[in-house]
């Protein structure tokens, strides 16, 4: 018995060794392909305020809240400029800009944040061509009519920010053409012979590296502006000052003690 068992097992095993040979050496394989499918259209409605310098959605409050689209480019935000209350004076006086103040999405706490203006690109095209430009509408006047005939607002600085391009921002935008020891005045229509000054410019980048679109870029009127120094708990006091952006008043102008004011004309213009 144990001579045929040996048989038996010796027949199974060498069955298995032919059955292992006739195995293929690679298993053959067959493949079908489907469409993958998006299509897309410019974005309709108010994009987001962010804060400059990064993604977070904010909302401005105590100031204008006003915007304009023009071929699927938006002009997000401008600033107002607020130079408080003041004593009269005998002398030529500088008054600096009350910062803006906004809040984070769905929170109370206000914060304060230099000026600036912002343009969201939703046009889905490369190389768009677009800019922001900024006039005084009149002479900064009081309701009587006594006129501020040579007050003018000056800005310092400024900071250029995308929130996309953020290591290459100066191959995206152009801001002012500020003088190294100086200000850039804003003009009066009708008064000043300048016209018009261009704030915010975009270079018309036909390459991922270089486009706005899909992209919101700002002018920050401060100089060296770091995102990190607002919206916390030790950031400026909402009654805190801009010193980069400030109203002239020449002694001449006789300024009383009243209230002025005066509209400044932000406009979009997009193409050549």
């Amino acid at each position: 018995m144990k001579t045929t068992i040996k048989r038996i097992l010796g027949l199974s095993l060498a069955a298995a060794g032919i059955l292992s040979l006739a195995t293929p050496a690679f298993a053959e394989t067959g493949a079908v392909k489907t469409d993958g499918k998006a299509s897309f259209v410019p974005q309709s409605g108010d994009i987001n305020t962010i804060k400059p310098g990064t993604d977070e959605k904010i909302d401005i409050v105590d100031g204008n809240n006003e915007r304009v689209t023009v071929e699927n480019i938006q002009l997000m935000h401008v600033p107002d400029f607020d130079f408080g209350s003041n004593e009269t004076s005998v002398d030529t006086k500088n008054y600096d800009a009350i910062y803006e103040h906004y809040q984070k999405t769905g929170d109370t706490t206000k914060y304060a944040i230099p000026h600036f203006v912002q343009v969201g690109d939703v046009s889905g095209v490369q190389g768009t061509a677009w800019a922001v430009t900024v006039e005084q509408e009149a002479l900064f006047k009081e309701t009587g009519g006594h006129a501020l005939k040579a007050s003018r607002v000056n800005l310092y600085n400024q900071t250029l920010t995308n929130n996309v391009q953020t290591g290459n921002v100066a191959d995206v935008v152009t801001g002012l053409t500020i003088p190294s020891d100086g200000a850039v005045q804003v003009p009066v229509k009708g008064v000043d012979t300048t016209g018009s000054i261009a704030v915010l410019t975009s270079k018309a980048g036909k390459t991922d590296q270089t486009t706005t679109n899909g992209t919101i870029s700002s002018v920050v009127f401060q100089k060296d502006y770091d995102e990190s120094n607002y919206g916390k708990a030790d950031s400026p006091a909402l009654t805190d000052k801009n010193t980069d952006v400030k109203l002239n008043v020449p002694q001449s102008d006789g300024v009383q003690a009243k209230a002025y004011g005066a509209k400044l004309n932000w406009t979009l213009t997009v193409g050549p």
